[in-house]
């Protein structure tokens, strides 16, 4: 049986996406199958991952032809990259993720079979989507488009990773068919959480250890919403003046979009820009509470690892995240209103959170263990070749 699989993610960027092929990618060699990570270049306003990866032993192809920005010509050689690695690799199947790769990566495959008479199997996985929140509505209705067709013609398996998140996909934007779909969760290693470092990132920032701090971990950019966390930060503050209370943004993005929220949020001196730090167990021991202001989401691997850490989780009503919070059984949903995220600080620090981080830390490791995702899709493989465990 072929066991080849060429994994095709637009970037190794820092964020869940990254994470998350890493992990599923080493867990499918260690048991048998060959992988191949095929992946553009990190753009000049991101931070590179790359040595996440190769840390976990992958072998990587770069493609300075993938691009995570719309460009026809090099999209085109994209998909000319990438048909000329199918006739070397010959995979059995190809496995994409996030929106480029899943675009230039199935279209490549489609004319791979055309001309071949080969049936390469293709899998696509939902991060989130581009239908909402990203673009003007013309593009999005364009890109829901383009998705529509590739689900028909040019993909054997659409994963999603929440069951609200398959909802949204399947059957309020109808992309793809419902045999086509598999809800899959992401798995994600956890094991950074028993060894927290309270203190490393406090005193770089300047933080006492006897002050409460929330903070909003992952890449800034205007999905993330960036603006309603100072908003929500400067309601409180203004409410709470002499509270022993610091705002922390963990990450970096687009300077000129840093910038400019550095300069919005001036005002309020308890709120610092830390940037992007690589080390899981610095930051999480320096959060109380984590915060999470976005406007689309899938499964957010923060709250996931906050989870993990016992921290408590206050979060916007959005995509995957409803699945991950429940009803509030394991963190706390708000509107997208600062005003309200500001009173659900003061609650959460009136709170004795114990149960609620206790059912928190064992969802994870019920359903979101790096071992289950690879045995889930080393099934899924097995299936799509045709071949019975």
């Amino acid at each position: 049986m072929n066991k080849k699989v060429l994994t095709i993610i637009t970037r190794l960027n820092v964020g869940g996406a990254t994470k998350h092929v890493t992990w599923l990618s080493a867990g499918l060699n260690h048991i048998g199958w060959s992988g191949l990570l095929v992946c553009g270049l990190v753009e000049d306003d991101e931070d590179d991952m790359a040595k996440f990866a190769t840390d976990h032993s992958l072998e990587v192809q770069y493609l300075k032809s993938l691009k995570r920005s719309i460009d026809f010509r090099n999209d085109f050689i994209a998909i000319r990259d990438i048909y000329k690695l199918l006739c070397r690799y010959k995979p059995s199947i190809v496995d994409t993720h996030m929106s480029k790769a899943g675009l230039v990566g199935r279209i490549a495959v489609m004319s791979y079979n055309l001309v071949h008479g080969d049936k390469i199997k293709t899998v696509h996985t939902f991060h989130g989507h581009t239908f909402h929140g990203y673009f003007s509505p013309i593009k999005e209705k364009i890109f829901l488009w383009i998705e529509r067709f590739l689900a028909r013609f040019g993909t054997d398996v659409i994963i999603t990773i929440s069951p609200q998140q398959q909802t949204e996909i399947l059957d309020t934007y109808k992309v793809g068919c419902r045999s086509q779909h598999r809800q899959i969760n992401l798995g994600i290693d956890i094991s950074f959480a028993n060894s927290l470092n309270k203190f490393t990132l406090r005193k770089e920032l300047h933080i006492t250890n006897d002050s409460k701090v929330f903070g909003i971990v992952g890449r800034i950019a205007e999905i993330k919403n960036h603006r309603l966390f100072i908003d929500s930060a400067r309601e409180f503050r203004v409410r709470n003046p002499d509270s022993n209370v610091h705002f922390v943004i963990i990450g970096d993005g687009e300077k000129s979009y840093v910038d400019g929220l550095k300069q919005y949020a001036s005002d309020i001196p308890s709120l610092i820009f830390a940037g992007n730090i690589t080390n899981p167990s610095d930051f999480y021991g320096a959060l109380d509470y984590l915060v999470l202001t976005s406007n689309n989401e899938g499964t957010p691997v923060s709250i996931l690892e906050a989870f993990a850490c016992g921290i408590p989780v206050v979060s916007t009503c959005v995509g995957g995240v409803i699945d991950l919070i429940g009803k509030n059984e394991r963190g706390l949903l708000v509107a997208a209103d600062s005003i309200q995220i500001a009173d659900a600080y003061a609650q959460m620090l009136q709170t004795d959170h114990t149960v609620t981080t206790t059912r928190a830390r064992q969802f994870v490791e019920e359903h979101y263990s790096v071992s289950g995702l690879v045995n889930k899709i080393d099934n899924l493989y097995h299936e799509l070749v045709g071949e019975k465990l």
